[in-house]
Protein backbone atom coordinates (compact mmCIF):
# COMPACT_ATOMS: atom_id res chain seq x y z
CA UNK A 1 0.00 0.00 0.00
CA UNK A 2 1.66 2.86 -1.20
CA UNK A 3 2.12 5.70 2.00
CA UNK A 4 -0.49 8.19 0.36
CA UNK A 5 -2.91 6.46 0.13
CA UNK A 6 -2.09 4.64 4.11
CA UNK A 7 -2.01 8.45 4.89
CA UNK A 8 -5.16 9.29 3.45
CA UNK A 9 -6.95 6.55 5.16
CA UNK A 10 -5.81 6.84 8.75
CA UNK A 11 -6.82 10.71 8.31
CA UNK A 12 -10.52 9.14 7.28
CA UNK A 13 -10.70 6.35 9.95
CA UNK A 14 -9.58 9.55 12.67
CA UNK A 15 -12.67 11.94 11.18
CA UNK A 16 -15.16 8.71 11.37
CA UNK A 17 -13.97 8.07 15.00
CA UNK A 18 -14.01 11.65 15.93
CA UNK A 19 -17.78 11.60 14.40
CA UNK A 20 -18.89 9.03 16.18
CA UNK A 21 -17.66 10.47 19.48
CA UNK A 22 -19.25 13.59 18.89
CA UNK A 23 -22.49 11.67 18.23
CA UNK A 24 -22.40 9.74 21.00
CA UNK A 25 -21.97 12.91 23.01
CA UNK A 26 -24.73 15.42 21.54
CA UNK A 27 -26.03 13.40 18.81
CA UNK A 28 -26.98 15.51 15.29
CA UNK A 29 -28.28 19.38 15.37
CA UNK A 30 -31.58 18.81 13.55
CA UNK A 31 -33.33 20.98 11.18
CA UNK A 32 -36.74 22.53 12.91
CA UNK A 33 -38.81 20.28 10.61
CA UNK A 34 -36.75 17.10 12.74
CA UNK A 35 -36.38 18.19 15.94
CA UNK A 36 -38.68 18.71 18.72
CA UNK A 37 -40.79 21.54 17.88
CA UNK A 38 -44.03 23.73 18.81
CA UNK A 39 -47.31 24.66 16.20
CA UNK A 40 -49.88 26.84 16.51
CA UNK A 41 -52.35 27.47 13.89
CA UNK A 42 -54.49 30.70 13.13
CA UNK A 43 -57.20 30.34 10.20
CA UNK A 44 -59.77 32.52 9.27
CA UNK A 45 -62.68 33.01 6.71
CA UNK A 46 -61.27 35.58 4.41
CA UNK A 47 -57.40 34.55 3.68
CA UNK A 48 -54.02 34.50 5.14
CA UNK A 49 -51.47 36.34 3.57
CA UNK A 50 -48.23 34.03 4.60
CA UNK A 51 -45.93 37.26 4.87
CA UNK A 52 -48.14 38.80 7.25
CA UNK A 53 -47.57 35.71 9.57
CA UNK A 54 -44.04 35.62 9.12
CA UNK A 55 -43.11 39.69 10.23
CA UNK A 56 -45.60 38.59 13.18
CA UNK A 57 -43.24 35.85 13.82
CA UNK A 58 -40.09 37.75 13.72
CA UNK A 59 -41.72 39.97 15.89
CA UNK A 60 -42.79 37.74 18.55
CA UNK A 61 -40.40 34.61 18.48
CA UNK A 62 -37.08 36.97 18.04
CA UNK A 63 -34.17 34.55 17.53
CA UNK A 64 -35.93 31.46 17.77
CA UNK A 65 -36.00 29.42 14.95
CA UNK A 66 -39.29 28.76 13.06
CA UNK A 67 -41.26 28.70 9.21
CA UNK A 68 -44.98 28.98 8.54
CA UNK A 69 -46.72 27.04 6.30
CA UNK A 70 -50.36 26.54 5.13
CA UNK A 71 -51.85 23.91 5.88
CA UNK A 72 -55.40 24.59 3.53
CA UNK A 73 -56.16 24.52 -0.06
CA UNK A 74 -58.28 27.74 0.72
CA UNK A 75 -55.48 29.82 1.70
CA UNK A 76 -57.31 30.67 5.32
CA UNK A 77 -54.91 28.62 7.77
CA UNK A 78 -51.55 28.65 8.23
CA UNK A 79 -49.16 27.05 10.87
CA UNK A 80 -46.28 28.62 12.42
CA UNK A 81 -43.57 26.04 13.62
CA UNK A 82 -40.85 26.87 16.12
CA UNK A 83 -38.31 25.59 18.56
CA UNK A 84 -41.13 26.36 21.31
CA UNK A 85 -44.03 28.83 21.81
CA UNK A 86 -45.28 29.56 25.47
CA UNK A 87 -48.52 30.36 26.07
CA UNK A 88 -47.54 34.43 26.17
CA UNK A 89 -46.38 33.87 22.86
CA UNK A 90 -49.40 32.06 21.95
CA UNK A 91 -51.53 34.98 23.05
CA UNK A 92 -49.31 37.66 20.90
CA UNK A 93 -49.75 35.97 17.81
CA UNK A 94 -53.79 35.74 18.56
CA UNK A 95 -54.20 39.52 19.43
CA UNK A 96 -51.88 40.91 16.34
CA UNK A 97 -53.92 38.14 13.96
CA UNK A 98 -57.08 39.64 15.15
CA UNK A 99 -55.96 43.12 14.52
CA UNK A 100 -54.43 42.42 11.15
CA UNK A 101 -57.86 40.45 10.32
CA UNK A 102 -60.46 41.74 12.44
CA UNK A 103 -61.27 38.50 13.66
CA UNK A 104 -61.55 37.50 17.18
CA UNK A 105 -60.15 34.46 18.17
CA UNK A 106 -59.92 33.26 21.50
CA UNK A 107 -56.49 32.80 22.66
CA UNK A 108 -57.98 29.51 24.16
CA UNK A 109 -59.06 28.63 20.63
CA UNK A 110 -55.29 28.19 19.50
CA UNK A 111 -53.92 25.17 20.61
CA UNK A 112 -49.93 24.89 21.61
CA UNK A 113 -49.36 21.57 19.80
CA UNK A 114 -45.96 19.78 20.94
CA UNK A 115 -44.12 17.62 18.07
CA UNK A 116 -41.59 15.24 19.13
CA UNK A 117 -38.94 14.86 17.04
CA UNK A 118 -38.25 12.55 13.59
CA UNK A 119 -35.50 9.62 14.59
CA UNK A 120 -32.49 9.81 12.14
CA UNK A 121 -33.61 6.05 11.44
CA UNK A 122 -36.83 6.97 10.40
CA UNK A 123 -35.52 9.78 8.20
CA UNK A 124 -33.22 7.45 6.19
CA UNK A 125 -35.31 4.13 6.27
CA UNK A 126 -37.31 4.94 2.66
CA UNK A 127 -33.71 4.90 1.22
CA UNK A 128 -32.39 1.59 2.71
CA UNK A 129 -34.25 -1.40 0.96
CA UNK A 130 -33.54 0.74 -2.55
CA UNK A 131 -29.99 1.26 -1.15
CA UNK A 132 -29.45 -2.50 -0.28
CA UNK A 133 -31.13 -3.37 -3.94
CA UNK A 134 -28.23 -1.10 -5.70
CA UNK A 135 -25.21 -2.35 -3.70
CA UNK A 136 -26.23 -6.06 -4.33
CA UNK A 137 -26.68 -5.48 -8.45
CA UNK A 138 -23.57 -3.43 -8.18
CA UNK A 139 -21.67 -6.12 -6.45
CA UNK A 140 -23.02 -9.15 -8.64
CA UNK A 141 -22.36 -6.77 -11.98
CA UNK A 142 -18.80 -5.84 -10.36
CA UNK A 143 -18.02 -9.85 -9.61
CA UNK A 144 -18.84 -11.14 -13.03
CA UNK A 145 -17.55 -8.17 -15.21
CA UNK A 146 -14.09 -7.32 -13.22
CA UNK A 147 -13.50 -10.68 -11.44
CA UNK A 148 -10.08 -10.71 -13.56
CA UNK A 149 -8.77 -7.76 -11.49
CA UNK A 150 -9.01 -10.07 -8.28
CA UNK A 151 -12.90 -10.85 -6.87
CA UNK A 152 -11.99 -10.14 -3.16
CA UNK A 153 -10.69 -6.70 -4.08
CA UNK A 154 -13.67 -5.96 -5.87
CA UNK A 155 -16.01 -7.37 -3.59
CA UNK A 156 -14.18 -5.54 -0.55
CA UNK A 157 -14.21 -2.32 -2.14
CA UNK A 158 -17.52 -2.13 -3.88
CA UNK A 159 -19.57 -2.69 0.15
CA UNK A 160 -16.45 -0.30 1.81
CA UNK A 161 -16.67 2.40 -0.14
CA UNK A 162 -20.47 3.34 -0.51
CA UNK A 163 -20.83 3.05 3.39
CA UNK A 164 -17.36 4.53 4.29
CA UNK A 165 -18.47 7.83 2.14
CA UNK A 166 -21.69 7.92 4.15
CA UNK A 167 -20.20 7.38 7.19
CA UNK A 168 -17.53 10.20 6.43
CA UNK A 169 -20.24 12.67 5.57
CA UNK A 170 -21.91 12.13 8.47
CA UNK A 171 -19.39 12.19 10.83
CA UNK A 172 -18.60 15.63 8.91
CA UNK A 173 -22.38 16.78 10.02
CA UNK A 174 -21.50 15.72 13.10
CA UNK A 175 -18.28 17.40 14.49
CA UNK A 176 -18.96 20.80 12.77
CA UNK A 177 -23.07 20.58 13.85
CA UNK A 178 -24.33 21.03 10.51
CA UNK A 179 -28.51 20.36 11.03
CA UNK A 180 -29.68 17.17 9.95
CA UNK A 181 -32.22 17.73 8.04
CA UNK A 182 -33.86 16.97 4.31
CA UNK A 183 -30.40 18.46 2.35
CA UNK A 184 -28.50 16.34 3.84
CA UNK A 185 -30.71 13.13 3.35
CA UNK A 186 -30.74 14.40 0.01
CA UNK A 187 -26.93 14.17 -0.44
CA UNK A 188 -26.79 10.98 1.17
CA UNK A 189 -28.61 9.07 -1.24
CA UNK A 190 -26.45 11.02 -3.71
CA UNK A 191 -23.28 10.11 -2.68
CA UNK A 192 -24.40 6.76 -2.27
CA UNK A 193 -24.70 6.56 -6.04
CA UNK A 194 -21.56 8.40 -6.98
CA UNK A 195 -19.42 6.26 -4.64
CA UNK A 196 -20.86 3.38 -6.63
CA UNK A 197 -20.03 5.11 -9.97
CA UNK A 198 -16.76 6.16 -9.21
CA UNK A 199 -16.17 2.36 -8.46
CA UNK A 200 -17.64 1.47 -12.03
CA UNK A 201 -15.09 4.09 -13.21
CA UNK A 202 -11.95 3.07 -10.89
CA UNK A 203 -12.74 -0.96 -11.78
CA UNK A 204 -12.90 -0.15 -15.62
CA UNK A 205 -9.38 1.45 -15.68
CA UNK A 206 -8.35 -1.07 -13.89
CA UNK A 207 -9.72 -3.77 -16.19
CA UNK A 208 -8.31 -1.68 -19.06
CA UNK A 209 -4.98 -2.16 -17.88
CA UNK A 210 -5.09 -5.78 -16.78
CA UNK A 211 -6.36 -6.31 -20.67
CA UNK A 212 -3.55 -4.19 -22.02
CA UNK A 213 -0.61 -5.78 -20.45
CA UNK A 214 -1.73 -9.10 -20.99
CA UNK A 215 -1.59 -8.57 -24.72
CA UNK A 216 1.29 -6.71 -24.36
CA UNK A 217 2.52 -10.15 -22.58
CA UNK A 218 0.90 -12.22 -25.16
CA UNK A 219 2.44 -9.97 -28.47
Amino acid sequence: MKTKNLVIYIIICLIIIAGLAVWNAKGFREELQYSTRDQIQLTNNTGIEISDIKEMAKEILANERFFVQRVELFGNSVAIVADSISEDQRNQFVTKFNEKYDEDLKNEDVEIVSIPFTRISDAIKPFVAPGIVTLLLATGYFLIRFRKIGWKEVLAKTILTPIVAELLMFSIMSMTRIPFGRLPVALGATLYVVAILALTVNFENKRNEYLENLQNNNG
